[in-house]
């Protein structure tokens, strides 16, 4: 091995956040900083720990008898303890596992790690809470799909058969017949509205083809409502490798980002941009607007999918989330999602 990757593996081992000490026998061999911060700042008795973890391989020893100490050995390289210590300066007791981890079998040599179990229990109330997160959009989101699926196929075809049926009740009567002209096309209208408002609530192209085709899809609606230039650079390659989840939180963050520039950014182009790279996917909605100041201008917030909401989504895909704006100079919304990629390297690959 090199020597610059052995210093820069000795120093990801002194820097690391885990408590880690390498023991051989009963003597400390190395002591990390967190470590060395964490005994000293708790006054621990290092020889303590030192006698916790060999009493432990012990026990574990004894519990079976020599026929099958080489499989314990073979298989016991890891093990957990938990331990009780008192924090003398703030007067409270603290609960950590210490993690012992085997070597060196031969020479008696092994880790220690010690972590904080309330640090544990953060990351694991964190994931809890990302995993409800994921649940009540993706209730929201076949609600959404059921909604707009009975706006299509049960409303929207109810008043499709009134207008046919008042077709059948003209009569050559021509004031009757105008009456009945102008109720059908006001039905007409309703008709529209309907199908847009399923479209807004679930769009069945996302389902049926894809990202892509509903943001597409998503930009020739919505383009006859502006004046501002409505842009989207497709740089994706096949995105079926994304989940479900994945795909309609990006085409959401399109469609919300879009609606709040054009009713508010005051600006002449938007610009969708969807670019395939090696391990993630990247979206970019940029606007050549006014700016904003996000702490401010509550109003850009929107009514279906504000920045909290939006930026708490990605998070709970383990995605990224920036918006970029200043006064005078446009914003830009980012979100990238990492992916596995395949072994063939993608068109625009960096």
């Amino acid at each position: 091995m090199e020597n610059s990757d052995t210093l820069w593996i000795q120093k990801n081992f002194l820097d690391s956040p885990d408590a880690t000490l390498i023991v051989r026998g009963d003597k400390v061999v190395i002591v990390n900083n967190a470590a060395q911060e964490l005994i000293h700042g708790l006054d621990l008795d290092v020889n303590y720990l030192i006698q916790l973890v060999q009493t432990d391989m012990a026990e574990n020893n004894s519990a079976t008898n020599n026929c099958f100490n080489c499989v314990v050995k073979e298989t016991m390289h890891h093990k957990s303890v938990p331990i009780d210590v008192m924090d003398k300066k703030q007067l409270q007791k603290l609960t950590f596992s210490l993690d012992y981890y085997l070597i060196d079998d031969d020479n008696d040599v092994y880790s220690i790690v010690i972590r904080n179990n309330a640090s544990k229990d953060r990351l694991r109330k964190m994931e809890d809470s990302h995993d409800i997160v994921r649940k009540i959009n993706r209730t929201q989101e076949n609600e959404r799909k059921r909604i707009s699926e009975d706006l299509h196929d049960s409303v929207a075809q109810s008043v499709y058969s009134s207008i046919m049926t008042l077709n059948r009740m003209k009569t050559g009567d021509s004031e009757k017949d105008k009456m009945i002209s102008q109720v059908q096309e006001q039905l007409r209208g309703t008709l529209s509205d309907i199908k847009s408002l399923a479209v807004d609530v679930r769009p069945a192209v996302l389902d049926n083809f894809g990202l892509t085709a509903a943001i597409h899809a998503l930009i020739k609606r919505m383009q006859p409502s502006t004046d501002i230039e409505l842009d989207f650079i497709d740089k994706s390659d096949d995105l079926s490798i994304l989940s479900d989840d994945v795909q309609t939180t990006l085409y959401r963050i399109v469609q919300e980002a879009m609606t709040n520039a054009i009713k508010h950014s005051n600006g002449t182009t938007i610009v969708v941009m969807l670019v395939s790279h090696k391990n993630k996917i990247s979206l970019e909605v940029m606007d050549d607007g006014e700016g904003f100041n996000m702490y401010t201008k509550k109003s850009y917030n929107g009514s279906s999918l504000g920045m909290i909401n939006m930026n708490e989504r990605v998070k709970s895909l383990n995605g990224y989330f920036l918006v970029d704006t200043k006064i005078g100079e446009g914003t830009t919304i980012t979100a990238e999602f990492p992916y596995e990629s395949s072994t063939e390297p993608t068109k625009n690959e960096e």
